[in-house]
């Protein structure tokens, strides 16, 4: 009996080590085979939103670009002239944790806009400071949405923005924030800050970069 015990469980044991064999190589398989239309779509979302920031460029921004401080910077060009960045960027300051911003920047570095390509905040209230959306009406509902971006009081603030210097109001800056939404707020606010200034401070150098990498 007790012989019999000790074989079952021995069979048991080498069955088990066999399904999980057998499931890893699945996952494996699994992983292989949608590990090229993820990063593709990745790389689909990062050109859309390159898109969305940046003035009418001919070259591949994603094949013009360096990282400095962990922020990765883009070059657009236009008949073989710089006319703008992108810098992708993120931060754990949010309410539920990262928050991912793609920035537009004009050549001399003033912000053009932003748009928030990751984050997991409230909705109905961090995600007002977040989200870029055409209002649908009565007036519009059968008109198709507007090119470009949609509309954000919140990000729409940053704008023309030249120095990286800004807070918001409830800190003694003039960065309007989201009534609700302050933690969101603060952290969009000090990401976009981050980045503005880590291109004003390495312009030169990030320039010569890409540059040399359009060439």
């Amino acid at each position: 009996m007790k012989l019999r015990e000790t074989e079952n469980i021995v069979i048991l044991g080498i069955f088990l080590a066999l399904t999980g064999l057998i499931s890893a190589l699945v996952l494996a398989v699994v992983s292989g085979v949608a590990e090229g239309p993820i990063k593709a779509a990745e790389l689909r979302n990062a050109t859309a939103a390159l898109k969305d920031v940046l003035p009418a460029f001919d070259n591949e921004p994603s094949q013009c670009k360096t990282e400095i401080n962990g922020i990765t910077f883009y070059g657009a060009k236009k008949n073989g002239k710089l006319v703008g960045f992108a810098a992708e960027g993120s931060n754990k300051l949010g309410y539920a944790g990262n928050i991912t911003a793609v920035i537009g920047f004009e050549p001399d570095g003033t912000i053009r806009s932003i748009l928030i390509t990751k984050q997991g905040e409230t909705p109905g209230l961090g995600t007002k400071a977040c989200e870029r959306k055409h209002i649908k009406t009565i007036f519009n509902f059968w008109k198709p949405a507007p090119a470009g971006l949609a509309p954000n009081a919140f990000l729409d603030q940053f704008k023309g923005k030249k120095t990286g210097n800004y807070k918001v109001a409830k800190d003694g800056g003039k960065i309007d924030y989201i009534t609700g939404a302050t933690v969101t707020s603060r952290a969009i606010t000090a990401l976009a800050a981050e980045i503005q200034q880590t291109l004003l401070k390495n312009h030169s150098a990030i320039s010569k970069e890409i540059e040399n990498k359009g060439k």
